[in-house]
């Protein structure tokens, strides 16, 4: 399998880290969708990251189209969202406030980083702002056990500690020491593993 995208991508390190602990053995093609775009639009229509080149040369675009199907190849035993049931629909409302903290920090950097700043709209990154905060006060209190769902590793804290890792990577601000000391103590724990190990952040 082939992996198209950057580890400074928290939608492609979420697949990374996942197909590391599912021992799923693939190879990189590292392609920015700024500098590659042109390139990226020839691998996926809008242009965007990740996508995951199966064997047979079949393409699975979007992050959460992708950990579905390697969920689904690792089976209801293993798979790092349950099957069905309550706990699958807490892991997946987990998951959605962890993607969505990553979303909108994307989001926010785009607006104040990447956009002139005659042309940023401070309402817009304000919002963001809000979303940021609002997501990392929800999920403070419910990381306050060893992982945010059951006695085991989800997809929840892979895409919850990847997105926080993100977040103090590239806006800090964020990240004041000692304001989430749950989501720094779940992320601490997260990156140690050997699948976070294996898929490293990287600002480049």
């Amino acid at each position: 399998m082939i992996l198209v995208g950057q580890y400074d991508s928290p939608f492609v390190r979420r697949v990374a880290v996942s197909m590391h602990y599912y021992r799923v053995p693939y190879e990189r093609r590292v392609l920015s969708v700024y500098g590659d775009f042109d390139e990226m639009r020839g691998i996926h229509p809008l242009g965007k990251v990740p996508v995951l080149q199966l064997d047979d040369g079949e393409l699975i675009y979007d992050s959460s189209l992708i950990l579905d199907y390697l969920d689904e190849r690792a089976g209801p035993e293993d798979a790092l969202v349950p099957a069905s049931g309550p706990d699958r629909r807490a892991v997946q409302r987990l998951v959605a406030i962890g993607l969505g903290l990553a979303e909108k920090s994307v989001e926010y950097r785009t607006e104040t980083f990447r956009r002139p700043a005659d042309k940023q709209e401070p309402d817009l990154a304000a919002r963001l702002a809000l979303q940021i905060e609002s997501a990392l006060a929800w999920l403070e209190p419910r990381a306050e056990k060893t992982w945010l769902h059951g006695d085991r590793l989800t997809q929840a804290d892979i895409t919850a500690a990847v997105a926080i890792t993100n977040l103090k990577g590239k806006i800090p601000a964020f990240m004041p020491a000692g304001q989430y000391p749950n989501l720094d103590g779940l992320t601490a724990r997260a990156e140690a593993l050997d699948c976070f190990l294996a898929a490293p952040f990287s600002e480049a």
